[in-house]
């Protein structure tokens, strides 16, 4: 290790009040802030279906016009089963950056993004129409309809000095009800020169970083002997959370 090097390395801690020598570790004091979301945009979107081998066991012949002419609207085939579609909605970003380790001598910073995936969606229906009369009758949800898993790539980028911190690839997404949420813990790492490490340092203490959350993120779920997805291409700029922030000089 040469000298230049160290004396540098020390230099970066030295500029928070700390004093250390090679082999040292520490943690540097860091007040959280909060996420706060500034902007969200879905810059493309592709939906696909494509059909099962095996068809759920809830599915019905859907026949809309009867055999026999339905002229009272009280015969009973009148009445035709029909399906209302799940509406597929969700929400997915970053929401904080955790358990960084900063080694300032190598010119890595370690650390894990969390990011969360809620469904919003609501899920369809099975039920029976009469032609004539518009009625509707034994309304059913399809519970499981609108089930969703996945998976989702995801870029962090620093605004402030346009510098990536976190590429995460191939995060899976678990089966996820409506009206649940969960959080996908990602480890990631960042090399570069010391001067770009102690840039990022700089944001990374000041407990809240501004970020563009880039994503793509594929969801599926199963409706009528089909499986069904989404691809979205999102960008968010937010302000992201940072806890939990060690230095070692090694």
């Amino acid at each position: 290790m040469s000298e230049n090097k160290l004396a540098e390395a020390k230099a970066v801690l030295k500029e928070y009040g700390i004093s250390a020598k090679e082999g040292d570790s520490g943690e540097f004091e860091v007040t959280p802030g909060v996420y706060k979301q500034v902007s969200i945009e879905v810059t493309k979107e592709e939906e696909t279906a494509c059909p099962l081998l095996t068809r759920p066991l809830y599915i019905l012949q859907e026949n809309p016009i009867p055999i026999l002419p339905c002229i009272f609207g009280i015969e009973p085939w009148c009445w035709v089963i029909k399906y209302k579609d799940p509406i597929i909605d969700f929400n997915i970003h970053a929401v904080e950056v955790r358990d960084l380790d900063v080694y300032i001598l190598q010119g890595l910073i370690t650390g894990k993004i969390y990011t969360k995936f809620e469904n919003k969606s609501v899920e369809g229906e099975i039920y029976e129409e009469n032609v004539r009369t518009g009625e509707k009758r034994n309304e059913r949800t399809v519970y499981g309809s609108a089930d969703l898993d996945g998976d989702f790539d995801e870029t962090i980028y620093l605004r402030e000095i346009k510098e990536e911190l976190a590429k995460i690839v191939k995060r899976y997404i678990r089966r996820t009800e409506p009206y649940a949420s969960f959080s996908v813990k990602s480890n990631f790492e960042k090399r570069g020169y010391i001067e770009m490490i102690k840039s990022i340092l700089r944001l990374l203490l000041t407990g809240s970083i501004y970020v563009d959350d880039i994503i793509k993120v594929t969801v599926e779920w199963l409706w009528r002997g089909e499986r069904k997805s989404i691809t979205r291409d999102i960008k968010i700029q937010a302000y992201l959370p940072v806890r939990d922030v060690r230095w070692h000089l090694w």
